[in-house]
């Protein structure tokens, strides 16, 4: 990954630290209501693999248009600021390993790199069709998903919390299965660790709103295209596993999460927001980062031997 391109700068060696002074750097600011969230300070790191193939797996890429390609593909990179990280291209496959920003879709980055090597071959090769109908994209991270599971659900133990009473801050959701989504003409799978901070890291949640706030989680999932997986639940944060769409940003994920959330708190716990003036109930800024069944170090060397 490229440390420029994140709003701030997470070590590789330590994924999961150092969240809370970022999602902290926001708060200072908060006096007043807002419930409804516009905009929001991010850290995060997005990385995905993508593959695409040839019109019908023909072999049009010959060893030229290969390195016509690559340097197509790096000037679309630069123009739309996507971070590139590694490819491979053959005589009939296009795999990419890219970095995106959480205002960034995985449904339009593709399109537009298919529509510039369409576009830039029919100009300078002529011919008939190069690239074939779909892709394929899955989500990677720092870590995998097995050990993004773990951490979220350790979450009490790891902050000093024991008791009966922290197993009702943690929720598994049974019903999920991944792929969550089917596409007609892509296969696609995308999980996001997403962290929120409570307003000037105030302690808001406790057992007793956790159940009902996990619920209304899953229906606003239900609502905005994406599938719950782990909730790892404190009184001042909250991590969220889940899965999502290729046309919905990480960006729209959060904004739906936090605005939907803050507005349940109001509805049914104003007690509690008058009692801590936490009106915003959270702060204006998260952390994202992509997980998948790899390691973003893995699909590298994997696109390296190839």
């Amino acid at each position: 990954w490229s440390p420029q391109l994140l709003h701030y700068n997470l070590s590789p060696k330590e994924p999961f630290a150092g969240l809370f002074s970022t999602l902290s750097k926001a708060q200072d600011t908060i006096h007043t209501m807002n419930p409804h969230f516009k905009a929001l300070e991010a850290a995060y790191q997005l990385r995905y693999y993508l593959w695409l193939k040839t019109h019908y797996l023909e072999p049009l890429l010959t060893p030229e248009l290969q390195t016509f390609a690559s340097t197509v593909l790096a000037d679309v990179c630069s123009r739309h600021e996507y971070h590139l990280l590694q490819s491979d291209i053959t005589k009939d496959q296009l795999r990419l390993l890219i970095s995106l920003k959480p205002t960034q879709t995985i449904a339009q980055t593709i399109k537009v790199i298919k529509g510039n090597l369409a576009y830039q071959f029919g100009k300078n090769f002529g011919g008939g069709k190069l690239l074939g109908k779909g892709y394929f994209a899955r989500s990677v991270g720092e870590v995998d998903l097995s050990r993004a599971r773990n951490y979220v659900e350790g979450q009490s133990i790891h902050h000093g919390y024991k008791g009966e009473w922290t197993q009702s801050l943690k929720f598994r959701n049974e019903q999920f299965k991944s792929p969550a989504f089917e596409f007609a003409h892509c296969v696609s799978i995308l999980n996001y660790h997403l962290v929120f901070s409570t307003q000037t890291r105030i302690p808001l949640f406790d057992e007793r709103i956790a159940p009902g706030l996990f619920d209304y989680l899953l229906s606003v999932g239900d609502k905005h295209s994406f599938a719950i997986d782990r909730i790892g639940l404190l009184p001042d944060h909250m991590h969220v596993l889940i899965e999502g769409i290729p046309s919905v940003s990480v960006e729209e994920y959060a904004l739906s999460i936090l605005n939907n959330t803050s507005y349940w708190m109001l509805k049914n716990y104003a007690g509690v927001l008058k009692q801590t003036n936490a009106w915003n109930v959270w702060a204006p800024s998260y952390y994202a980062g992509t997980v998948g069944d790899y390691t973003t170090t893995q699909v590298s060397s994997f696109l390296l031997r190839k």
